[in-house]
């Protein structure tokens, strides 16, 4: 099997890792030379992955290609490329709708979207698909778990959600640097704030879909600390700042 990756940025980096860390079985892997240091460096790592000289060259040696530009150009990089008929392309660019990809890669007749986080490269992370195939959605297992998304609009939602990671961690740099004045050490406190995070989001035993009002509601003991907290919250509508974070960056789906 040929893996070709157009653009080697943070996203393809993880993806590249945590294909070449799984059991995936004879997988040869070709990468262009934008970002010089991410693929010499994966080249490096990795015998079945190999530096190409172009764009192109990668094209006209992988059958699988994975695409991961800039959105600001990706149109015009992919339009001056001669994709092949039988290419099976995904792409990975946030901003780029279903149509417009699928012109700018023609003749290529399989094409689709979808969103690794960069926790792939643990093999630990949902990966919404959007018109992949089976094929594509199988070695998309190797490094996570798929997720079969039938709209477009959908899938827009939930790349959005994506947008919240950074203020995720910046929510905890505050619940850290609360705890150092309290004279917590981060040594304690940052393992901490996110292995009780990670133990909360973990899978329920019963599976299915997550019930957050009724995990809310266990997690709220009257007249406890939760209670207390919740209220507060609430009372201040911190989470309309959220909720209006998502809005905006929706919108960005429809420029």
């Amino acid at each position: 099997m040929r893996l070709g990756f157009l653009g080697i940025g943070r996203i393809a980096t993880s993806v590249i890792k945590g294909l070449c860390t799984s059991s995936i079985e004879d997988v040869t892997i070709h990468i262009s030379p934008r970002n010089e240091e991410n693929s010499k460096s994966l080249a490096a790592a990795f015998p079945n992955v190999h530096r190409l000289e172009s764009n192109q060259e990668v094209l006209d040696n992988s059958d699988y290609i994975f695409i991961a530009l800039p959105a600001s150009n990706a149109v015009e990089v992919l339009k001056g490329l001669k994709f092949r008929n039988d290419h099976n392309v995904v792409s990975f660019i946030a901003f780029l709708k279903y149509d417009a990809l699928a012109h700018a890669v023609e003749p290529a007749k399989k094409v689709g979207r979808a969103i690794p986080l960069p926790t792939v490269e643990k093999h630990n992370c949902p990966i919404p698909v959007f018109k992949s195939d089976k094929t594509v959605v199988q070695i998309l297992e190797h490094i996570g778990k798929p997720i079969v998304i039938e709209d477009e609009t959908e899938l827009h939602a939930i790349w959005t959600l994506t947008g919240l990671i950074a203020p995720f961690f910046d929510l905890c740099g505050t619940l850290s640097d609360w705890a150092k004045t309290k004279g917590v050490n981060p040594e304690v406190a940052n393992p901490y704030i996110l292995d009780m995070y990670c133990s909360l989001a973990s899978p329920s035993p019963q599976g299915g879909t997550p019930n957050f009002d009724g995990l809310k509601e266990e997690a709220t003991t009257p007249k406890g600390m939760n209670e207390q907290a919740l209220k507060m919250i609430q009372s201040e509508e911190a989470h309309e700042v959220y909720r209006n974070a998502l809005e905006a960056i929706m919108s960005r789906f429809d420029d």
